[in-house]
């Protein structure tokens, strides 16, 4: 049921949800590389881990880029609809509203995932910085 209404939802999402995806995939990997530097080589790789950190900004603030993307993308499709059909259909409206809401609140999230896994990673990253000094 959950995963039903998930797909559904990111379907909704258009053309915009996949590169989310890819961000998403990309910021888990970031984290993953951040991680192994800092528990498995005990974060000797400063430069390393403060480029990773730094990726993990970007791509969060590309996510939501990308969203808003999507958001206009979704919105001319509504318009479109309106102006091919000349009245004004409530459905074909709403298609095009939901799409861009969609991709926005999906780019958000992924912003606010990518911006707790920088900040928790930094902090880890600076107490074993402090501790090592």
């Amino acid at each position: 049921m959950f995963l039903t209404k998930a797909l559904h939802i990111f379907m909704q999402g258009g053309l915009m949800m996949w590169f989310l995806v890819f961000i998403v995939l990309v910021v888990f990997g970031i984290v993953l590389r951040t991680l192994w530097h800092l528990l498995v080589r005990g974060g000797a790789d400063s430069p390393v881990i403060q480029n990773c950190l730094d990726g993990l900004l970007f791509w969060g603030g590309f996510a939501v880029i990308i969203g808003v993307l999507g958001s206009a993308v979704g919105f001319h499709k509504g318009m479109s609809a309106i102006v091919a059909r000349g009245l004004v259909n409530p459905p074909a409206l709403w298609i095009g509203s939901a799409e861009g809401l969609v991709s926005s609140i999906a780019g958000l999230c992924v912003l606010a995932g990518a911006g707790t896994c920088w900040y928790l990673l930094r902090w880890s990253y600076l107490r074993s910085r402090n501790m090592a000094s």
